[in-house]
């Protein structure tokens, strides 16, 4: 009875405010590209990220949920956007999270699981966080943010199964592939520290990913759930923490991994061709083994996050890779068009759906913290690489 008495108010709510009617009503009509720059975007997403940090008492709020309002805050969210905030020189932001993120680590030195305070620690969120507080040591040298970032590095070792997956304290007591979002948090507190161990426990994840590869590329275990068709969220979860993890271990490593990830993506670029053109296309939300589509709605924080590896490949080789490029930007224009520009209520202006149509299946009406931060970061990193000047495919 409960249940469906929650259910009939989030349908009611969802239906009854007067600034969800227009964005209902726009998901009926065909997806129009973006008419404002890169930069109004950007400042919108990161006002966006700031006023879901005010909305809540310490972290970042998850999202602004049309069935529910703004969530409380997420810890596994919050670390990583932390290095966003310090980017766009929000530090006092970012110093206010890094030290919410400190007074609710769990003394076991793990980090809370799933929205909320919760008792539980889950290994995934503790690394997200473990990024939050290296990146505030290197910016401030501030030795609670790296005394931290080692307690919380410790308990991941503590964990860590024989064959260098992690299994414990994971949802569903599965291995994912992209705890390579791990290991790269590992290899950051090993670069801060000069402690062996933590290289020697990312390299083993590395060695236990690589019994994982799939024939057409990929991974097994790329999927949020054991089963389930992954999706470009955590399918970029996997590929953009093996670059990090490559880039910090340095050659030989660095050339393998590379070569690896610009293998995969140039399969999904193909196998997506038709997709990776200009909005009204987006790109599909899940992909099977053979880079093929598995959903007709799109998650554009997994668009905007794959843009990010693209421009990342695209300036390690620019001859190369002119077609990351192109593939980029075309995602980070699909992104663009689904951002609240034109809405002026507060709880929209700035945040990014995390699906297209906003009612798909990932995360429907909601607009999680982790798109406006995605998309922020690309913006940001296409702003580095002033000459690619390029634009979408018509």
């Amino acid at each position: 009875m409960n249940q469906h008495l929650i259910a009939l108010y989030e349908n009611l709510r969802l239906a009854s405010r007067p600034h969800h009617w227009s964005v209902l009503w726009r998901d009926r009509q065909e997806t129009q590209p973006s008419t404002f720059s890169d930069d109004e975007h950007l400042a919108a997403a990161v006002s966006w990220l700031c006023r879901a940090q005010d909305a809540v008492e310490g972290g970042v709020s998850a999202g602004y949920f049309f069935k529910r309002g703004w969530m409380p805050p997420y810890p596994e969210t919050t670390g990583y956007i932390i290095p966003t905030l310090l980017a766009v020189d929000q530090t006092d932001r970012a110093i206010a999270l890094g030290e919410w993120e400190i007074e609710v680590q769990l003394p076991s030195g793990g980090v809370r699981g799933g929205i909320g305070l919760n008792d539980y620690p889950i290994v995934f969120n503790t690394g997200q966080v473990i990024l939050g507080w290296t990146a505030l040591y290197r910016a401030t040298a501030e030795e609670r943010f790296l005394t931290a970032a080692v307690r919380a590095a410790d308990w991941l070792l503590d964990i860590q199964d024989a064959d260098g997956k992690w299994t414990r304290h994971t949802y569903l007591d599965a291995p994912r592939a992209y705890h390579t979002r791990v290991a790269w948090p590992l290899l950051e507190v090993h670069a801060a520290t000069g402690e062996k161990k933590y290289r020697a426990a990312a390299e083993h994840f590395l060695q236990w990913l690589k019994t994982q590869r799939l024939p057409a590329g990929g991974f097994a275990h790329m999927a949020l759930e054991p089963g389930q068709v992954p999706i470009t969220h955590t399918i970029a979860y996997t590929l953009r923490g093996l670059l990090e993890c490559g880039l910090a271990l340095g050659p030989p490593s660095q050339d393998e991994l590379i070569d690896l990830l610009s293998s995969d993506l140039q399969q999904l670029l193909t196998a997506q061709q038709a997709q990776l053109q200009a909005p009204p296309a987006r790109l599909p939300a899940a992909l099977d083994e053979n880079w093929g589509s598995r959903a007709r709605h799109s998650c554009l924080p997994g668009n905007a996050q794959l843009a990010i590896l693209l421009l990342k490949l695209h300036a390690l080789a620019p001859a190369q890779t002119a077609d990351f490029a192109h593939a980029a930007q075309t995602l980070i224009e699909q992104v663009k068009a689904g951002q609240f520009l034109t809405n002026e209520n507060t709880s929209l202006f700035g945040g990014v759906p995390a699906s297209a149509p906003i009612g798909g299946a990932y995360v429907p009406y909601a607009l999680p913290n982790w798109g406006a931060k995605f998309l922020a970061d690309a913006l940001l990193l296409k702003r580095t690489l002033p000459a690619l000047k390029f634009q979408a495919k018509p």
